[in-house]
């Protein structure tokens, strides 16, 4: 996958073409993820993927608005009959853009093969300037346990072309038989400043390969276990990516490969060792870290008391008097010695607090959890009722929910603080740039600002007369407009619009509008 940043001054200007021949296959629009996206498949069985643009071509936008139309709604997804949509190398087919889940302006490009598998598009062909060696900024030695591995020494580390090194030439002394190293680093091209991971990431023991990451392709269906590779309580807290050469049992990325004892090194001896860690780009330039290593010292990992075994490949479950959570077969990545808890709710009276383990460990399936509702005869409309987890900072996340015998239930991938909480208010419509009876004739948008305090925008109607149109949403910027068009007559009409949240809570507002 690459990037192209884009120029953003006023307007978005970069053009988008056709990286080969071909014919375009798949047209997605969504307000979330890759935004506006057009697939296009070649005649080698590659499709290209075009991403967060701001607009397609002519005859690419008439087919998606015609199709917005007879769906009666923004997100869509279409797939035209083969070869209908025919492009040339070089064709413009779409212009740069922040839709989607986007960061900033740019175009973000994919090749993926017959299996719709995304490929490292360098290996075939694709020249990018890069003689800069790939860098590593930090280091970690974890002390290996069965069921905790989140004690570790940090090193931090300084680089000389493609020499890595820390700050001092002392041997480190490791207080466990069992470790493994991770590092903290990235790689760039000429020019640019993206920071991009390695193309391989190689772990040695005495110039023993213990493990080997490799970023020539990815698919779909593993990309959720990037979350074992890496330290993700580190990424949880501080976003920064420690890659382990440690393979925990229920990791099946297959861009792992070499991996001895999964990845964990031994120690037997008090005899110096050398760990070294190899980074390479695609280039082929590779930077080396080697360090002195030594057995010494004797650490004595933390018991936690009050734990249950949960073994990664069986079924597990918890119930107390306030919640049950269910965890099914190949949910963890490793078996933990699982704790949970609940505490006195300050937040909201609906529930217990119910603290579920550990937030820093990631979890691969979705799980099932139901919280007892207190004074249930109490409480009308339950339908309103729901369950938010608490970030690091406290701040409510909403996670679904529906009420039913008592308790209210929904599914989660993530181990944390839940409560039930209720959502009762409707979303908020803040007008731009429209009042009553106001003339629009100038204006090529109506625009406005729409947010809601809990469950989030659900869904969102504009009708004018009576009759649906086109509304567009970027959720980035709370912004919900409809660009004037040819549905739009001369004369007095009625708009509306209509804001609804995922608890059925919902908003309107009317104006009447003039058009020249």
């Amino acid at each position: 996958m690459l990037t192209y940043k884009t120029l953003y001054i006023i307007v978005l200007v970069s053009k988008v073409v056709a990286s080969a021949d071909g014919y375009v296959s798949r047209i997605k629009v969504s307000p979330w993820g890759y935004g506006n996206a057009l697939y296009i498949t070649h005649p080698n069985g590659y499709t290209s993927v075009y991403a967060h643009l701001q607009k397609y071509n002519d005859t690419i936008a008439k087919l998606v608005k015609q199709t917005q139309y007879k769906q009666k709604r923004f997100d869509v997804e279409i797939f035209p009959e083969k070869g209908s949509i025919k492009v040339k190398q070089g064709q413009l087919i779409a212009h740069s853009g922040n839709s989607g889940s986007s960061g900033g302006p740019h175009v973000h490009f994919e090749i993926r093969n017959g299996a719709q598998q995304p490929i490292n598009p360098l290996i075939l062909g694709i020249k990018v300037a890069d003689n800069q060696y790939p860098r590593m900024r930090k280091f970690r030695i974890y002390y290996y346990d069965e069921f905790n591995n989140s004690d570790f020494q940090e090193i931090s580390l300084k680089q000389n072309r493609s020499k890595v090194y820390k700050a001092n030439s002392d041997t480190i002394n490791i207080p466990t038989n069992n470790f493994y190293p991770a590092v903290e680093g990235f790689d760039r091209f000429n020019g640019a400043n993206n920071k991009n991971g390695y193309y391989k990431l190689e772990f040695y023991l005495d110039n023993k390969l213990h493990s080997r990451f490799t970023a020539d392709k990815l698919d779909f269906r593993e990309k959720r276990y990037i979350n074992s590779y890496i330290d993700y309580n580190t990424f949880k807290d501080i976003k920064q990516r420690f890659q382990r050469s440690y393979k925990e049992p229920n990791t099946h990325l297959r861009n792992i490969s070499s991996v001895v004892n999964n990845g964990v090194m031994s120690l037997s001896d008090d005899s110096i060792h050398k760990l070294k860690i190899i980074a390479y780009d695609f280039a082929g330039q590779k930077s080396t870290l080697e360090v002195a290593i030594r057995l010494k010292g004797r650490y004595k990992h933390k018991h936690i008391a009050n734990t249950t075994l949960f073994e990664w490949n069986h079924a597990n479950s918890y119930k107390n008097s306030n919640f049950e959570f269910s965890i099914p077969k190949n949910a963890l990545y490793s078996s933990q010695q699982f704790w949970a808890s609940t505490s006195d709710n300050k937040i909201t009276t609906y529930s217990q607090v119910c603290n579920i383990y550990d937030i820093g460990v990631p979890l691969h399936k979705y799980c099932q959890l139901k919280i007892k509702l207190q004074n249930a005869d109490q409480i009308k409309d339950k339908s309103k009722l729901c369950i938010i987890s608490l970030n690091s900072k406290n701040e409510k996340i909403y996670e679904g929910g529906k009420y039913a015998d008592g308790y209210v239930s929904t599914k989660t991938r993530s181990f944390g603080s839940y409560l039930i909480d209720m959502d009762t208010i409707a979303p908020i419509i803040k007008a731009n740039n429209v009042f009553q009876n106001k003339n629009i004739t100038k204006q090529d948008k109506l625009s406005f600002k729409v947010t809601d305090d809990l469950s989030g925008i659900k869904k969102y109607i504009a009708t004018l007369d009576g009759k649906w149109i086109l509304l567009q949403f970027d959720p980035k910027r709370n912004h919900l407009y409809y660009v004037i068009d040819e549905h739009f007559e001369a004369g007095k009409h009625k708009f509306e619009i209509i804001v609804i949240d995922s608890k059925g809570n919902s908003n309107v507002k009317s104006y009447d509008l003039i058009r020249n």
